[in-house]
């Protein structure tokens, strides 16, 4: 017996069991464009210009690119990173970010969370940081902590 069991890679007993990537993302959602994502994008800085920063949300969180080119996903991540900075930057207090996020459906803040970790993990969600924290905070305090596990299962990707 092999004392050092730990250091076994059990992938290498079974190569054949293994799924790839499109193997993982539900079949029953449809492939957004990058079209179609730019559209968005104009119509949500239309809402911010006017100050409709909640429903500039809505509208971000409800029309997440699951199935789509890397590029598109990055265009609405960063369209939804100039959300969080336009209503943080019109609305101070920190109470306003919670009845933003008290607002939203189940699904939205769900989906919130998946934008907050991904703009996290960029160059320029890393250099507002505190900002993105600051989302992150009151989204948990309103949501708990079920968001974050739905986020580390879930196979749609932002």
């Amino acid at each position: 017996m092999n004392s050092d069991w730990r250091k076994i890679d059990i992938d290498a007993l079974e190569p054949d069991s293994h799924l790839t990537k499109e193997e993982l993302i539900p079949t029953n959602i449809p492939e957004t464009t990058k079209q179609q994502i730019i559209e968005i994008s104009q119509q949500i800085r239309s809402y911010l210009s006017s100050g409709q920063f909640q429903n500039a949300l809505i509208l971000g969180l409800d029309n997440v690119p699951y199935i789509a080119e890397e590029e598109t996903k990055e265009i609405h991540s960063k369209t939804i990173f100039e959300i969080l900075c336009s209503i943080k930057n019109n609305n101070s207090k920190l109470s306003d970010l919670k009845n933003f996020i008290i607002d939203l459906n189940d699904e939205q803040q769900d989906v919130l969370i998946k934008y907050l970790y991904k703009n996290m993990s960029t160059d320029y969600g890393q250099k507002q940081g505190g900002l993105l924290l600051q989302w992150f905070e009151k989204t948990v305090e309103v949501t708990g902590l079920g968001p974050i596990a739905r986020y580390l299962t879930d196979r749609r990707t932002v």
